[in-house]
């Protein structure tokens, strides 16, 4: 059973208080507050509120939840204030234990907005969420904690003004006990800082929002918070990449050792591909190319069954001789235990410390269970960073690649002993230090991600039709992921999704195009290749595009 399925089985019969009125709207909604901590979850006593023209303050203590009995263990202070039309939260919570959760609970927000569902900017165009769902973030599902309430023009908005990244989770539910749907916004501190005193950052709610006034001034926010910076502007995007119209998928070693291509066949495949599109406008993605993909992780060398240095550094001068610039694929986490004996000093462990968590375990040889030796590792570990560092800085140095592509970097994990993200950071610093025109992207997007990774794949099975595509294409561009199907019955090379029919193109802001080559490509289906590579030329921006830029 998914998180998003369970529920407490009773009441917790939160007491409710009032919102100040946000201008000349009605008075806000209702709320109350739930404080958890790594041992037990609690509600707000009920008090009487300092109710003022612009705010409405509380102090209270705690109660267990179902409000059976006071608990003694510290107080909750909350201030609501309404300005220029939004109301904004601004809560503390003190507990006699540490913090690892604190839930502010909405009710009363406009049924005809929530009956018409909730979007974020990338959301798909055509996608609403309705009724019972959950957004989390740091996640490409939500990519920056901003949601809208309601059809264009009329929507709600809330969002949260995080200056760190620490997770946030958005839940809309109708519990059997509850008349009205109760919207929940779950702040999350790192489980590696967590303290007896929670401040939250500020959580801002507009009744009746100019939606992308308020996007606008959202990013802003989030720019100066994360550092991010305009494309046109990175320093970390060499001319070449602004220029990028088609990534090329170059199959290589499947986790079982079937070979899609070898380095002569990548060879080959790149040679077909340039008398279709302009090579210098292409960019050749090698995942599996260290061997058995994912059975090899994390040792990073050209797989011998494929043609090992010899034929790496052959495919290499090929495609610079062509135009092309080659992106190899590491793990930004994976790794087989079997491969790297000191796994268990760097595997991700659950929020309290007391075990490894062991995530993502496909089904490689179809035998219907997930295999027993891969694990996750914590980039913020200093001993696995570093084997990232050297593993990837000899690839540049040996056969001077342009590109490397961090797997699953996506995924936030609250790892209490090394922040992911700090780790996502360092990693990224010291290969630009080393190779300054090296480029760096990412499995996965979100906002302080982009900040990192100027390019990405886009999440595997979302939309890209972007409501709002600004939140990708100010600062990054995206491509479609590894397991999107080769032309033909759809093969998804070393993934493990099988076969997936590959999708219509369509040209979408921020989004460059992408098509996979295995083993039966060049051979019978050479024809719709070859169309592909055409159609990228032909509606690929001009050269130097810039997106509009953000006024806020």
């Amino acid at each position: 059973m998914s998180l998003i399925d369970t529920d407490l089985s009773f009441d917790p019969r939160d007491p409710l208080f009032p919102s100040p009125a946000p201008g000349s709207a009605p008075a806000g909604p209702r709320w109350s507050v739930q404080v958890f901590t790594t041992t037990n979850g609690y509600g707000l006593r009920p008090a009487e509120p300092l109710v003022e023209v612009d705010r409405v303050r509380v102090r209270t203590g705690y109660a267990s939840l179902g409000q059976q009995r006071t608990v003694d263990a510290g107080a909750v202070d909350v201030e609501v204030r309404a300005e220029g039309g939004a109301l904004t939260w601004a809560i503390t919570a003190r507990h006699d234990e540490p913090i690892k959760a604190v839930k502010l609970l909405l009710r009363g927000l406009p049924a005809d907005r929530l009956a018409e569902g909730w979007w974020a900017p990338n959301t798909g165009r055509s996608q609403l969420h309705h009724e019972r769902f959950q957004l989390e973030h740091p996640s490409p599902d939500w990519a920056t904690p901003w949601v809208a309430v309601g059809e264009e023009p009329r929507c709600s908005t809330l969002s949260v003004r995080d200056p760190q990244v620490r997770r946030h989770v958005l839940h809309v539910n109708r519990p059997a006990h509850s008349p009205e749907p109760i919207v929940e916004l779950v702040h999350v501190p790192a489980a590696s800082a967590r303290e007896t005193t929670c401040r939250v950052p500020e959580i801002r709610f507009r009744p009746d929002a100019d939606v992308d006034a308020d996007l606008d001034e959202h990013l802003s926010f989030t720019e100066r918070a994360h550092g991010l910076v305009p494309w046109e502007s990175r320093t970390d995007v060499p001319d070449w990449l602004r220029d990028v119209a088609l990534v090329v998928t170059l199959h290589g070693q499947h986790w079982t050792g079937h070979v899609f291509n070898t380095f002569a066949q990548m060879s080959e495949a790149l040679r077909f591909v340039a008398r279709h599109i302009d090579p210098h406008r292409a960019l050749a993605y090698l995942p599996g190319w260290e061997g058995r993909y994912y059975y090899a992780y994390p040792n990073y060398r050209p797989g011998p069954d494929l043609g090992g240095d010899e034929g790496f550094a052959e495919l290499a001068r090929t495609a610079r001789e062509l135009g092309f610039r080659l992106m190899p694929m590491f793990g930004g986490h994976g790794a087989n235990a079997v491969q790297y004996p000191d796994w268990e000093r760097a595997v991700m462990r659950n929020d309290t410390d007391r075990y490894a968590e062991l995530l993502n375990r496909p089904d490689w040889d179809s035998d219907r269970s997930g295999e027993g030796d891969q694990v996750f590792l914590n980039p913020g570990e200093p001993g696995f960073r570093a084997h990232l560092v050297e593993s990837i800085s000899a690839i540049v140095d040996e056969f001077g690649v342009d590109a490397a592509f961090l797997d699953t970097v996506g995924y936030y994990f609250d790892d209490p002993r090394h922040d992911v993200f700090d780790g996502y950071r360092l990693l990224v610093a010291e290969l630009r230090r080393r190779h300054p025109g090296l480029v760096l992207a990412a499995e996965g997007w979100w906002d302080a991600l982009s900040g990192l990774f100027p390019l990405s794949q886009q999440w595997f099975g979302t939309d890209r039709d972007l409501r709002k595509p600004r939140v990708l294409s100010r600062y990054a561009r995206t491509t479609g992921h590894l397991a999107e199907g080769a032309p033909g019955p759809g093969s998804t090379g070393v993934h493990e999704k099988g076969f997936i029919p590959r999708p219509p193109d369509v040209a979408r802001e921020g989004h460059l195009p992408v098509v996979s080559i295995v083993d039966d490509t060049l051979a019978e289906h050479s024809a719709e290749l070859g169309a592909i590579c055409r159609w990228a030329a032909e509606n690929a921006p001009p050269q130097g595009t810039v997106f509009p830029r953000i006024t806020p």
